[in-house]
């Protein structure tokens, strides 16, 4: 067991252990990345002609696509979707068409909170829950436009920034780790020092435009990618904080909780034993398990109706606040210890002494509490705050660990992501072996809460050739990780086979033309 706590000489040098995570970097695909750009070009066409269509006038993205030729018949009626400011900005076109666009609160330049009509993401998810116009699956155009938002932001942040070039012409994704970038204490990221990459941390992660991305981040030659996460991390000390023994002891067993939510809440039963058929229930109902670990995630941290919908609506899942409502009720009367136990602890520690404490020595001050006031905002900080500084702090021992232990030639950290360690390290078993008990050891740590409940949280295992396509390792020993490696190599050898042949048909495409 290792035991850790939070000092300025710890955080001082775990700053210059991922600045050499930062000047590391992750290798990035050349010609991955030219498909995803031309498929990216594609889709944003494809769904500006969408929305063009139905509000029959020419929508384009950007000052450079508008149309400046007085004498095309476009030029009349056109709306750039970016425009914040003039006549063809798209709150004006949205007003003019009919659609109730919503005010959505910002803080203004004095730090106070203002509420404006808006057509951020969230403002247009909003509406296509509305759905004004009674669009059967919801309004086309609206989720057009949400498309190409997102299109473009990862056009933008991460296929169009800039990447750094080797001397042996390899591109590399780099970043800037942060260590004191957060009020929890979990790491922030943000682009390089030198203008290199982009946010390390918040890769996009699900559906069609993150595999996109995703397949452009690779190996280095010769290497393979080791990747470990906390599992079911802040489930830990949101139960021990609840003194939920039933829930740690199902965490223990290795049960999905998320599974148990979503089966008792959507009164889908889980067969027994639940261990050997949460895998296949997950698959079978990923709505459900999907609302479980959502809902799970509210109710640790004091949401109500109105702000899960709108969590739900910037994930794309159009749920109303009265829907969302009841089913965070049905949650807190599965686990009536999160309110009762865990959140009253919570409001007698900022209530007393303004000051709340991690049981890894970590503090933060909520001096803003106001007499004869609800203090959600504050609430929900609160909630949150013990949990997410406990496992963002758990990585960050990690990292310290694995930097610090090993030799530097053997040093293979590529990226973090609050709760997870990508490595990239040589592509044979013995090494993967080596590298996959190291981090095992690296998160092997006893954490005691005020209330004497000890937690260790364990962590689960994946390999991959890229940050997509990975295969997990059904637990952590020799067998499994042997298992996985088959499985992974096989598909990486497919991938392989295939590409080439792209690349020979290309070849001999280009032949015939010439």
């Amino acid at each position: 067991m290792m035991q850790d706590r939070i000092t300025s000489s710890y955080l001082h040098n775990l700053q210059a252990i991922y600045h050499r995570i930062d000047n590391r970097g992750i290798r990035a695909s050349r010609s991955r990345m030219r498909e995803a750009k031309i498929f990216i070009d594609q889709q944003i066409k494809k769904n500006l002609s969408i929305a063009s269509s139905q509000w029959n006038c020419y929508v384009f993205a950007g000052k450079e696509n508008e149309i400046t030729d007085p004498l095309d018949p476009n030029a009349k009626d056109q709306v750039n979707i970016n425009a914040t400011q003039g006549p063809k900005m798209l709150l004006t076109k949205l007003q003019n068409l009919g659609y109730k666009v919503p005010k959505i609160p910002k803080k203004n330049s004095e730090g106070d909170y203002e509420s404006k009509y808006s057509t951020a993401e969230l403002a247009l998810q909003k509406m296509l829950v509305a759905n004004d116009f009674g669009w059967a699956g919801g309004d086309p155009a609206i989720r057009s436009i949400l498309e190409v938002r997102e299109l473009g932001k990862i056009k933008s942040s991460y296929l169009g920034c800039r990447y750094y070039e080797d001397g042996e012409g390899e591109l590399f994704y780099l970043t800037n780790y942060n260590v004191a970038g957060t009020l929890t204490g979990r790491r922030s990221s943000r682009k390089h020092s030198f203008g290199y990459g982009n946010n390390a941390q918040n890769f996009p992660k699900h559906g069609k435009l993150a595999e996109i991305f995703r397949k452009c981040l690779i190996a280095r030659a010769g290497n393979i990618f080791l990747m470990v996460d906390q599992k079911s991390a802040e489930d830990w000390p949101v139960s021990a904080l609840a003194q939920n023994y039933v829930a740690l002891d199902q965490l223990k067993k290795g049960i999905n909780r998320h599974c148990i939510r979503g089966s008792r809440v959507f009164g889908i039963p889980l067969l027994e034993p639940i261990l050997d058929h949460q895998d296949k229930w997950k698959k079978a109902h990923f709505h459900e398990y999907y609302l479980g670990k959502k809902i799970g995630h509210a109710n640790n941290y004091g949401m109500r109706g109105n702000r899960m919908s709108d969590s739900l609506a910037q994930e794309g899942h159009s749920i109303s606040p009265q829907i969302c409502q009841g089913l965070l009720d049905k949650a807190n009367a599965l686990e009536p210890e999160i309110k009762n136990v865990f959140h009253k602890y919570i409001q007698e520690q900022i209530n007393r002494t303004r000051i709340l404490k991690t049981p890894l020595g970590r503090e933060r001050q909520f001096l803003g509490l106001r007499p004869n006031d609800n203090n959600f905002k504050i609430l929900n900080e609160a909630y949150s705050y013990i949990p997410q500084s406990v496992v963002g702090d758990n990585t960050g021992f990690a990292v310290s660990y694995l930097e610090s232990n090993l030799p530097i030639e053997e040093r293979k950290i590529v990226q973090e992501g609050h709760d997870s360690i990508v490595q990239d390290i040589p592509d044979d078993i013995e090494t993967i072996w080596k590298y996959l008990k190291s981090s095992e050891q690296s998160f092997k740590r006893s954490i005691r809460f005020h209330n004497g409940i000890e937690i260790e949280i364990p962590i689960e295992g994946e390999l991959g050739y890229d940050f997509n396509t990975t295969v997990s390792l059904h637990d952590l020993t020799r067998e499994s990780l042997e298992s996985a490696y088959r499985k992974i190599k096989e598909i990486h050898n497919q991938e392989i086979e295939k590409e080439n042949r792209q690349k020979e048909y290309e070849r001999i495409s280009q032949l015939v033309t010439i």
